[in-house]
């Protein structure tokens, strides 16, 4: 068993990229239509990659493809389960990355492909404060500006 925790304790961000390669690029294909057809995810991105790697005790090297998938959190346990059993290396690496920030209107679009029942994103940056008088014993604004100069003699 790994010693490394197999859930994320701080993903907080409202979007997940899960990556993995494949040996060819027509296998990378046909997963990523696999994937969509599922509504695991809702884009995949395949990028051509020279990967050099650890196994069996020396370092191999290999031309990949790279898939990038763009989902949701509640569909990453799923799109993991999916990739593990369907993938063809012995040991896939299948990786998450939690996303923080993302466009309002790329979170609308993800929302309507894999989870149309879900309330629309927030819009803003997050809390903001109230203008308002300060209370008692509040300390004023610090300066923005530098202090006048004196003229010269």
């Amino acid at each position: 068993m790994s010693p490394y925790p197999l859930e994320p304790v701080r993903a907080q961000g409202p979007m997940r990229l899960v990556l993995t390669t494949y040996p060819s690029r027509e296998e990378a294909l046909a997963a990523a239509d696999a994937v969509l057809a599922r509504h695991l995810a809702a884009c995949a991105n395949l990028v051509a990659v020279d990967s050099r790697y650890w196994w069996k005790g020396s370092v191999e090297s290999a031309s990949e493809t790279l898939a990038i998938f763009k989902t949701v959190p509640k569909r990453v346990g799923a799109l993991f389960g999916f990739l593990r059993s369907t993938h063809p290396y012995e040991v896939p690496e299948i990786a998450e990355i939690d996303v923080p920030r993302v466009d309002p209107g790329y979170l609308t679009y993800l929302a309507e492909i894999l989870d149309p029942d879900a309330p629309p994103p927030p819009l803003g940056g997050g809390p903001r404060r109230r203008a308002g008088r300060r209370g008692p014993g509040a300390r004023a604004p610090a300066r923005t500006r530098a202090p006048r100069r004196r003229p010269s003699r």
